[in-house]
């Protein structure tokens, strides 16, 4: 699953999210996300693609640049194996 189909999922099924709302330009704060929920996404997202957001990265404004920002990280992930 891509980190934008996980994001949109994710913002639908556990935030409550209208689908109708979400596109890559919507902003968080369009979508109704505050600080403790947009936490609670960043931690879901280290889970689920097992990667690390740096505090100094997490600042991103709509969710296209998140999925940009996951891509970027995975990518960057040491290969195991």
């Amino acid at each position: 699953m891509s980190s934008y189909a996980f994001l949109t999922n994710t913002l639908v099924d556990k935030y409550g999210v209208q689908a109708q709302a979400i596109g890559p330009e919507a902003t968080l704060t369009e979508l109704g996300l505050d600080s403790l929920t947009l936490t609670e996404l960043l931690f879901d997202l280290e889970d689920k693609f097992d990667v690390e957001i740096p505090e100094d990265r997490a600042t991103f404004r709509t969710l296209g640049e998140a999925a940009a920002l996951i891509d970027g990280l995975v990518r960057s992930k040491p290969s195991t194996g």
